[in-house]
């Protein structure tokens, strides 16, 4: 893996134990530009944090060992905090409440249509170049 260039195409990390569901995902956001990689499983997704960054990440609820809301709380608690949007075939009021707890930025229920996910794209990581803008004005 190479360090990211300032100024180069955002990154974003797709968690998504269904490869046929990671690919479609990875597809469509890959038409607007964006870097991505694809992972099986939260676990796996920690470990190439550990030596990589990622601007935003998408991740299935539903995942073999720690789940999707599970890898938003244990990124939430990190230096980079970058934003989880996650997607659930599983999308009840109460699943929902425990992503906004956990601070996840979006939450769509599978089937969703591209365009919505893109659109929520863009605002997470639009909403995540601000906050950056006024820490460093603060400091």
């Amino acid at each position: 893996m190479t360090p990211r260039q300032p100024g180069s195409a955002p990154h974003i990390l797709i968690v998504e134990d269904e490869p046929s569901t990671a690919w479609a995902l990875a597809e469509g956001l890959s038409d607007d530009g964006f870097s991505i990689d694809t992972f099986r499983s939260a676990e796996e997704a920690l470990v190439w944090l550990k030596s990589g960054r990622s601007d935003l990440v998408i991740s299935d609820l539903r995942l073999p060992g720690m789940s999707g809301l599970d890898l938003a709380r244990k990124l939430r608690r990190g230096k980079s905090a970058q934003p989880v949007i996650l997607v659930t075939a599983y999308g009840d009021a109460e699943t929902l409440d425990r992503a906004r707890v956990a601070g996840v930025s979006d939450c769509f229920s599978k089937p969703f249509r591209i365009d919505t996910l893109r659109r929520s794209v863009r605002r997470a990581l639009e909403s995540r170049a601000a906050r950056g803008r006024r820490l460093k004005k603060a400091a």
